[in-house]
């Protein structure tokens, strides 16, 4: 799928797999709200359209745009936006200790007990 676009005055067309190449060689930020999910990594949304515009040699410092630029173009490919949620969110922060804490031997199943 490809998308033609103009952000902040530059035309630019991008397809899903431009997204997928991009999520690639990245290595994902700390999640805050939203994320766009690509081949089971979870990105924040302006961090991948940052990635993608680099790649088209658009040099453009993420304050230039929103969130929302961002997710809505990302659906419009096929990587529709999700929202952390309270329980999303305590899991990955557990996801990131695992293996250094824990209280009966896996932190990240620990806390699925906790939550159930």
């Amino acid at each position: 799928m490809e998308v033609k676009t103009v952000i902040r005055g530059k035309k630019l067309t991008i397809s899903s797999q431009d997204v997928e190449k991009v999520a690639e060689n990245l290595s994902p930020e700390k999640i805050r709200k939203y994320y766009i999910t690509v081949r089971g990594r979870r990105f924040p949304p302006k961090q991948l359209l940052e990635g993608i515009l680099k790649m088209k040699g658009i040099q453009m410092d993420r304050v230039l745009f929103t969130t929302k630029d961002a997710c809505y173009l990302f659906a419009r490919l096929g990587f529709f936006p999700e929202q952390l949620d309270r329980r999303k969110k305590s899991l990955l922060a557990l996801e990131r200790l695992k293996g250094t804490v824990t209280i009966g031997g896996n932190a990240v199943d620990d806390s699925e007990k906790y939550y159930e």
